[in-house]
């Protein structure tokens, strides 16, 4: 059976990567959480999708233009709909008050505008804070990140997340699975849904990595995951994937 890992939470039902839309998933039962984080100006993390405000806050900017005051002061409810004006940004401590009991919780770093990669210290840190580091995959598009990662805590997994086929990291991938995992110390790969195939992930096991496809939301899709063993599925619809998965529909 493939584990549900709800897609920046419940995202058709409430405001992507707020606390609203990961509180439906977990109504939901879903077995695991994805979310991405910034760092702020003062070295805060926060949980939200892009780097900048403008899509899904009244506000406008970098968040690592702005300290976590000014992110709490804008709205990141209301351009989802009326009942969630109001909604604050997560803290990254907020969102791991929720995760006690998943079974994955997948946080994406992002790398800073200016390529730090320091969030990955205090993702890890806080992880193990909350007793959640056993249950932490960090995923990335971006390979120094997940380095950082590993260089932080060699016991932390990491999953390489890739959609661009051609790019030259992931044709390196494609022309060995498993040596690639090796020599970067992968945990996991979360490829894009339409890059997966059976064959690709029975290889995938017989190393030893764990394969979470993005972003599946085709009830055929599922079932044909499911089907062929993937570990997990990313997906923005939770309840769809769940009723899939376990017979449980919400």
């Amino acid at each position: 059976m493939s584990l549900v890992i709800s897609h920046r939470g419940a995202n058709k039902e409430a405001p992507e990567n707020t606390l609203p839309a990961f509180r439906r998933s977990l109504a939901l039962a879903v077995d695991g959480f994805e979310n991405d984080v910034h760092l702020t100006k003062d070295g805060h993390l926060v949980v939200c999708h892009d780097d900048s405000v403008d899509r899904t806050s009244n506000g406008t900017g970098l968040i690592a233009d702005h300290t976590l005051a000014e992110l709490r002061t804008l709205d990141f409810g209301g351009w989802f709909a009326p009942a969630f004006a109001g909604t604050q940004i997560p803290t990254l401590e907020e969102f791991y008050e929720l995760c006690d009991g998943l079974k994955v919780i997948d946080v994406e770093i992002k790398r800073a505008p200016d390529g730090s990669t320091a969030a990955a210290d205090g993702v890890i840190r806080l992880a193990k804070d909350f007793g959640l580091f056993d249950r932490l995959l960090i995923s990335s598009f971006d390979m120094d990140m997940l380095q950082a990662c590993t260089a932080c805590d060699p016991l932390t997994r990491t999953a390489y997340l890739y959609h661009d086929i051609e790019e030259p990291l992931v044709e390196e991938l494609h022309d060995d699975l498993g040596a690639f995992a090796q020599k970067y110390h992968l945990a996991a790969y979360h490829p894009f849904v339409g890059f997966v195939s059976q064959s690709y992930i029975e290889e995938c096991h017989s190393h030893g990595v764990q394969i979470n496809p993005w972003t599946v939301n085709q009830p055929h899709a599922l079932e044909r995951l499911r089907d062929w063993g993937a570990d997990g599925v990313i997906t923005d619809l939770p309840a769809q994937a769940m009723e899939m998965m376990y017979g449980q529909p919400q």
